[in-house]
C-alpha cells in the first residue's frame, strides 16, 4: 500500500505534458528586458508601488520569441517632492 501512492504519482506526472519551455536566446532576451525598461522604467524601491507588470512583458515576449513591436519611449513624469 505504501507503495502505491508514489506510483500512482509518477505514472500521473510521466502521463501529463511536458510544461517546459525552452529557455529564450541570450539575443533575444536582452531585447526583451531592454524594451521592458523603456515601457516600465526603474523606479527606485520604496517610491512607489511595486507591481508585475515588467516581469508580465518580458514573459510575453520570450513567449514571442522576441517578436514584439519596438516600444516607445515612457513620457518622463516630475519626481514628486
Amino acid at each position: 500500500m505504501k507503495f502505491l501512492v508514489p506510483l500512482l504519482a509518477a505514472g500521473l506526472a510521466l502521463s501529463l505534458p511536458s510544461l517546459a519551455f525552452a529557455a529564450p536566446s541570450a539575443e533575444v532576451a536582452k531585447r526583451c528586458v531592454h524594451y521592458a525598461y523603456i515601457v516600465y522604467p526603474f523606479k527606485r524601491p520604496g517610491s512607489a508601488p511595486m507591481s508585475g507588470d515588467r516581469q508580465a512583458y518580458i514573459q510575453d515576449c520570450f513567449a514571442k520569441n522576441g517578436d514584439v513591436p519596438v516600444p516607445a519611449p515612457a513620457v518622463p513624469t516630475k519626481p514628486v517632492h
